[in-house]
């Protein structure tokens, strides 16, 4: 064990975990995520003792780069004393509020500078704990939006093969990755899969230059065949992080946003991986590839990962129609 990995969050001596009787006890009570069925329930994975900066510090003292940074989560690297701090004095303050009843100072100062940096007129905020309920809940807004507005049918949503948004069921119903189509079920009466926007496995016979068109001519053909009454919203990544870090081909999203303005299809950008500064930008939506969408899903970055945190921000327009409709819950 290097000296790093021996040292805990106020910089002294922490005694060295017993690695062998962790990984027992892993095994018998710690359940991890997407196990094989034959390892469910009896599995200890590879311990990672202490992190600093871009670093993390494995069982065997090895001091490895978190490339992934822990799962698209550690913006500002590991062991940043300005957010520890930040993190005691908030819980020594006000540990917690319940939204239902109550608001915090910090949540209405995040959300204006949040607001600050989204484009157009995304000016609302709505906080959750984590990506996949910052997705559930963009869905679940856009099925209200249209009860709201008399139009129950129009629930569809476009996804596409490869995207990941998350493990809630409507979230993860999004998903495009072949084992978790086959290992679990999903709302596959509310869900369309479109063509992943992938220019190396692009169809056979389609150049690279031509791909956007077909991808944009495939969204065209699935609007004509269910109906845009019937569609509610498209979401999809800026660039697909678990899918693979696809990059989708020039102009692509843009000409989907403007079929979707032009259908009323609400566009959902979901950027918890790709948000606060991934790709440059406190949001990539519009700084990279120039789309103002109706609603962005944010988490991870937002607060390096140290805290659960997660959220969307929603088109000032999108509320105004939903106070005009009159509707008393809208209210």
């Amino acid at each position: 064990m290097t000296a790093a990995a021996n040292l805990d969050a106020t910089g002294k001596g922490a005694p060295e975990p017993d690695v062998d009787h962790l990984n027992e006890i892993a095994a018998r009570h710690l359940v991890q995520p997407w196990p094989m069925a034959g390892q469910i329930g009896d599995e200890a994975r590879g311990l990672i003792q202490s992190g600093e900066g871009i670093y993390v510090i494995d069982e065997h003292g090895n001091r490895l780069i978190d490339g992934p940074a822990g799962m698209w989560c550690v913006n500002v690297g590991h062991r940043c004393k300005e957010l520890a701090v930040v993190l005691y004095d908030q819980a020594m303050e006000l540990s917690y509020n319940s939204p239902w009843y109550t608001m915090s100072a910090r949540s209405v100062e995040l959300a204006e500078r949040l607001a600050a940096y989204a484009p157009g007129d995304m000016s609302h905020v709505f906080f959750t704990t984590g990506g996949s309920s910052a997705v559930e809940s963009a869905l679940r807004f856009m099925q209200f939006y249209n009860n709201v507005r008399g139009r129950p049918e129009k629930k569809l949503i476009l996804s596409r093969g490869g995207a990941y948004h998350g493990s809630t069921y409507l979230s993860a119903s999004l998903n495009g990755r072949p084992r978790e189509r086959d290992w679990m079920d999903g709302a596959d009466d509310l869900v369309i899969k479109l063509t992943c926007p992938n220019p190396f496995r692009r169809p056979e016979g389609v150049g690279r230059d031509a791909f956007a068109d077909w991808l944009v001519a495939e969204f065209e053909d699935t609007i004509a065949k269910h109906g845009a009454e019937r569609i509610g919203a498209f979401i999809g990544e800026p660039v697909m992080a678990s899918g693979g870090v696809i990059v989708p081909p020039e102009g692509y999203l843009q000409r989907i946003a403007e079929l979707c303005r032009k259908h009323d299809i609400l566009f959902i950008s979901d950027e918890v991986v790709t948000a606060f500064g991934r790709l440059g930008h406190v949001f990539a939506s519009k700084e990279v590839f120039g789309i103002e969408p109706d609603i962005i899903t944010f988490a991870k970055g937002v607060t390096s990962g140290y805290f659960p945190l997660g959220g969307m921000m929603v088109s000032a327009r999108l509320f105004e129609e939903l106070r005009q409709s009159n509707h008393p819950e809208a209210m």
